[in-house]
């Protein structure tokens, strides 16, 4: 394992996530007050790209499902977020069939993803060099 060029430290400004991929692993480069953090980009509930969700402090949230993220550990803070409030509001003007075959396919897919496991996500080891951002890959 070596450390490796990722990125410049202007590229990552404050409070932003970036996203590159360096030998087939993709990374969510993450700056909290010039403090700099790298983890996998890759939600572990639905595999939906980290670095296009949001930062709130240490915490990234999952832009598919709101998972919530550590990005000092990696660690799950929170699963996702599966509610189905309002989506019939969503088919008001649908036949009622529509409405009734929409609600029960939206319940489904509902039950469906609660079965999916959330897992942690890896965290490498940052430097900053310079202007340089490097991981340990």
């Amino acid at each position: 394992m070596s450390f490796v060029k990722i990125a410049t430290v202007s590229e990552v400004p404050v409070g932003t996530m970036k996203y590159v991929e360096v030998g087939g692993t993709e990374l969510c480069i993450v700056n909290v007050s010039d403090k700099f953090y790298v983890i996998g980009d890759r939600c572990g509930h639905e595999n939906a790209s980290l670095s296009r969700g949001k930062l709130d402090g240490t915490t990234v949230i999952c832009p598919m499902h709101s998972s919530k993220f550590d990005v000092i550990t990696g660690k799950k803070l929170s699963g996702p977020v599966l509610e189905l409030d309002g989506i019939a509001e969503k088919f008001s003007g649908c036949p009622e069939n529509v409405r009734k075959e929409m609600g029960d396919m939206f319940k489904g897919i509902a039950a469906a993803q609660s079965l999916i496991k959330t897992y942690d996500l890896p965290v490498y080891e940052v430097k900053v060099d310079g202007n340089d951002l490097l991981v340990k890959l």
